[in-house]
């Protein structure tokens, strides 16, 4: 089977500090920068040692600074991040991800569906695997693949793996550090729908290059603009008015907490809700969706006081509003979900969560001076549930297939529009 070379990328992410990446690791003191780290994450994280005892946590990082002379700064990141993904919380973390330079980024986007991993977007070169299945990194298994990179995960649910590892496979540094690729570049295997066998080979560094993306029928309703912060449209041979809210932010949000320089580039929540509250008030409506399938979090101000009118409003009652959820729905969206199904007795669809209802947030930051690496930790614990779910389950479970995808088919949306209230 003839393999092809690809070349290419299209996302970029910038360095946190460009020093980073020419300093050499015997020039640093690793085992300063570890003991901060242990005594400003004891000192600042509200419970570091819920999901493990501190002298475990101890022990394991004195393995890492043992060694930490031996490798890269960015090796040394990836098991540092690896303990702390042993203490069970998704948000105190080592960003690693900053040490990713932008020409080691295959161009490659999957999405992980039922029957496997399908290729969504990659560069021109490689447009044959568009819409194909990976099945081997470097001749290892898919499976083999993924399990390596969940060490860096806090695996608390299948979502949040399928969710975080669709994107590190483009990573090329990870793919290297496990041995899934060499210093030249990335061998990978990929099938069709029939099982036909494909091979490419991704040369490193990569180019940048243009994206070719998949091409269904016509794009499933909540996959049409994932950039949006917030949108709407109303079937009215449905009577149903959908409402997609994509991130926790605004330009309010942005005026208040953010920097401010951004405000003007983003949208204002006050005029969304304004018109939302205008068709609820004027359009005959039998179901309201409010769609957090990749609503990742942010700030939960607005969208609590969005609720809190939505449930004063006509609409509130069994059968009238639905939450369609995904496993891109984190921290704040599991909040506003919570507060949907308490609330105004919303019916869950879609795929159980990622993130879990009783959970860490507002998250704070601090640098380690020797390697300038960044540290994340939350300030605070949330919760929501008296039990303690690893996920926040849908009361309608909806499978995301990738041959619905292709005909264009929004399995979560459609779930919605077929279900008879009791």
């Amino acid at each position: 089977m003839r393999e092809f070379t690809c070349i290419g990328t299209f996302i970029i992410l910038v360095s946190w500090n460009m020093i980073l990446h020419a300093r050499h690791p015997e020039a640093i003191d690793w085992q300063y920068d570890i003991d901060l780290l242990e005594r400003e994450l004891a000192e600042k994280h509200p419970d570091l040692f819920r999901g493990k005892d501190s002298a475990s946590f101890h022990h394991a990082l004195e393995r890492v600074a043992g060694r930490a002379c031996n490798g890269s700064l960015f090796d040394v990141s990836v098991q540092l991040q690896q303990v702390l993904a042993g203490l069970g919380d998704p948000y105190t973390a080592v960003n690693y991800h900053y040490l990713i330079r932008s020409e080691a980024i295959l161009p490659l986007v999957c999405v992980w569906f039922e029957e496997g991993i399908f290729v969504m977007e990659t560069s021109e070169t490689c447009s044959r695997i568009v819409g194909k299945k990976l099945v081997t990194v470097n001749e290892a298994p898919i499976a083999q693949v993924i399990d390596s990179l969940t060490t860096l995960l806090v695996p608390q649910n299948v979502s949040l793996i399928k969710a975080e590892t669709e994107r590190m496979l483009s990573w090329a540094q990870l793919l290297q550090y496990f041995g899934f690729a060499g210093q030249d570049g990335v061998h990978m295997g990929f099938e069709d729908t029939d099982g036909n066998p494909d091979r490419v080979f991704f040369p490193l560094p990569t180019r940048n290059a243009h994206a070719v993306r998949l091409d269904p029928v016509s794009v499933p309703e909540g996959w049409k603009d994932r950039k949006a912060y917030f949108r709407d449209r109303y079937f009215p041979e449905e009577q149903l008015y959908y409402i997609q809210y994509n991130h926790c932010w605004s330009r309010e949000v942005e005026v208040r907490h953010g920097s401010g320089s951004a405000a003007l580039f983003m949208p204002v929540f006050r005029d969304f809700e304004r018109r939302v509250f205008r068709h609820i008030r004027r359009e005959k409506i039998e179901k309201l969706v409010i769609d957090l399938r990749f609503n990742e979090g942010g700030v939960a101000s607005q969208g609590t006081a969005f609720i809190d009118k939505l449930s004063r409003s006509r609409l509130n009652g069994k059968g009238k509003i639905y939450v369609i959820l995904g496993r891109h729905t984190f921290s704040t969206a599991v909040i506003h979900a919570v507060e949907l199904i308490r609330m105004t007795d919303a019916i869950t669809v879609g795929e159980p969560t990622g993130g879990r209802p009783n959970h860490f947030g507002e998250i704070r930051r601090f640098v380690l001076p020797e390697t300038g690496l960044v540290v994340s930790h939350p300030t605070r614990f949330f919760q929501l549930m008296e039990s303690d779910p690893p996920t926040l389950q849908p009361d309608i479970d909806v499978t995301l297939y990738y041959r619905d995808y292709m005909k264009g088919v929004d399995a979560f949306l459609q779930a919605v529009k077929d279900h008879r209230a009791d």
